[in-house]
């Protein structure tokens, strides 16, 4: 009789469907997106301001600042794969989608994830691998190799993990607008992010590559267990009702202050028939150094800490926002070196870091702040 001879087990997992077939009605409110009249799902675009000017970004909700396990999957010696030498993500050369360690209804979800590639032979078929497990009992025997990604992030920081921002939606979820023109620039065409497909626990689950806008970022430097994302700030206006504020908002919104965002109070004060509008003003933007001196060290993020301003009714007439000129363009207060300006003067309170208490959004590891994420929309050449 002749010898047994080993063979290799099979690296094959079957497909277990949509993640949507696994979800509750109750877990689908978790993920991002609006559901309108008709059954079509979008997550909205805001409008704010970034250095004197109109922008445009996707509000994706409250965020943590922990971050995830992602799995890109490339053939052994393909060194274009994952990254380009820019850091996008070149999903021509990946072996199938994404496998991702968590969805939105898990803890420990985030749309910011760490970055693994994992390296296969030649003979391995797009899509074998479908979830974590199955790669790392793959690792265990032998067959694929997984190392975790790191990437040259130049200047102070240099070569570091690869974080990169990838957020689930329900399949069929649209971007607000997605593909038409920039906020205030009729001219100037958006990128598109597409729509793509990865894995979880072998069933199949929609996200947004916001990699293509965005590139990828290093781990913030306080990081001690577990890499945590950069962030960034947003200044969100308000109007001080309690104090006696006499302002449309105040007299609109039934609120003890009134947030100077149609998104916020949920009413097209600017009459143009949306509520995308705010004074909301941003202080980064993708591929951009942010312009105040203050914070010339904080790159693009899109996990934006929130910051709230809010003016003091002896000053509300001298201090035009969208509210009082109910066009969108047009306001007193355009970028954070104004909003420093006002407070310098005295026209508004101290600025004052919005905690989870006043949004009822306890997220674990945010250190009881606020933290919205925002990706910002970028013209269609952007690099």
């Amino acid at each position: 009789m002749g010898c047994p001879t080993e063979s290799k087990p099979s690296l094959v997992q079957a497909g277990l469907g949509p993640v949507e077939d696994a979800l509750t009605p109750q877990d689908r409110t978790v993920y991002p997106g609006l559901d309108l009249p008709n059954g079509e799902r979008y997550v909205r675009q805001i409008n704010g301001y970034f250095n004197g000017e109109q922008t445009g970004y996707w509000f994706f909700g409250f965020a943590a600042r922990r971050t995830a396990d992602a799995f890109f999957v490339c053939r052994d010696g393909d060194d274009m794969c994952p990254l380009d030498p820019k850091g996008h993500i070149q999903w021509d050369r990946l072996v199938g989608g994404p496998v991702f360690s968590h969805i939105p209804t898990e803890t420990g979800y985030s749309p910011f994830w760490v970055m693994w590639t994992v390296r296969v032979p030649t003979d391995y078929k797009a899509n074998d691998l479908k979830s974590m497990d199955g790669i790392m009992a793959a690792k265990t025997a032998g067959w694929v190799k997984v190392e975790q990604q790191m990437f040259d992030h130049g200047g102070t920081i240099g070569t570091d993990l690869t974080l990169t921002h990838c957020a689930q939606v329900l399949a069929g979820t649209t971007l607000d607008r997605a593909g038409e023109t920039l906020v205030n620039k009729p001219t100037v065409k958006m990128r598109v992010i597409q729509p793509r497909k990865g894995w979880h626990k072998q069933r199949q689950v929609t996200f947004f590559d916001f990699n293509a806008s965005e590139g990828v970022s290093s781990p913030d430097p306080i990081s001690q267990s577990r890499p945590l994302m950069r962030t960034s700030d947003i200044f969100v206006a308000f109007r001080d009702c309690a104090g006696g504020s006499k302002s449309l908002i105040c007299q609109k919104v039934n609120s003890l202050q009134g947030s100077v965002s149609e998104r916020g109070t949920e009413t097209d004060f600017t009459n143009d028939n949306d509520k995308r509008d705010t004074n909301n003003v941003i202080i980064a933007f993708p591929y951009t150094v942010p312009v105040d001196p203050k914070d010339a060290d904080r790159a693009y993020s899109p996990l934006w800490r929130v910051t709230a301003w809010k003016i003091k009714p002896a000053f509300d007439s001298q201090v035009k926002l969208i509210d009082v000129t109910l066009d969108q363009d047009k306001s007193d207060v355009k970028s954070v070196a104004q909003i420093r300006q006002l407070l310098a003067q005295g026209s508004l309170y101290d600025l004052d870091f919005v905690n989870e208490g006043m949004t009822g959004t306890a997220i674990a590891g945010n250190d009881g702040l606020t933290f919205f994420s925002c990706p910002s929309q970028v013209a269609f050449d952007a690099p």
